[in-house]
């Protein structure tokens, strides 16, 4: 294949998946980062790496799948280096803030217990409940089999469950 055509492939199947997909992703990324801003440059980030190894992807008609999960792995990264960099200041006393009401307490809470999830896990949670991808998409942007994404999925349940006893009484 020249060139050209593989230029010209890759600029339709990208402005396909901009136009069709790109709100799913910043969804999925917005659920694992919290910020409009930080999913804005995850998202930019990932488009771009997929752009520059469009040549790498197997299946180009599947690039949805395919880019989605640079973008939770480069979510994943980004929440990495901010622990490792925050983990300098633990020691550090907190500011005193004021206490939350409570519908916001609980809220954070549960998004705590969410984010304290192995990233596996929650992203099989995010993608299924959240965004509502069915089984086979979803274990096809996660590079896993449907068996594996439903075990996924009951696991992060069970440990939210335990998680968030006290929250459900």
């Amino acid at each position: 294949m020249s060139e050209t055509v593989l230029s010209d492939n890759r600029e339709l199947v990208f402005g396909e998946l901009i136009d069709c997909h790109l709100p799913m992703m910043r969804r999925v990324v917005f659920r694992i980062l919290g910020n409009t801003g930080d999913t804005d440059d995850v998202i930019q980030q990932a488009m771009l790496k997929a752009w520059t190894k469009f040549d790498r992807c197997k299946k180009p008609d599947k690039i949805s799948g395919w880019v989605c999960r640079i973008a939770c792995n480069e979510a994943y990264d980004l929440l990495r280096r901010r622990k490792r960099e925050t983990a300098l200041f633990e020691n550090q006393p907190a500011p005193d803030a004021p206490a939350p009401e409570h519908g916001r307490e609980v809220a954070e809470v549960i998004e705590a217990a969410m984010s304290a999830l192995p990233n596996y896990l929650h992203s099989a949670l995010n993608l299924t409940v959240f965004e509502g991808l069915s089984t086979n998409e979803a274990a096809e942007v996660l590079g896993c089999g449907p068996a594996t994404l439903y075990w996924r999925v009951h696991k992060a349940r069970k440990i939210l469950g335990k998680q968030l006893k006290e929250l459900l009484k």
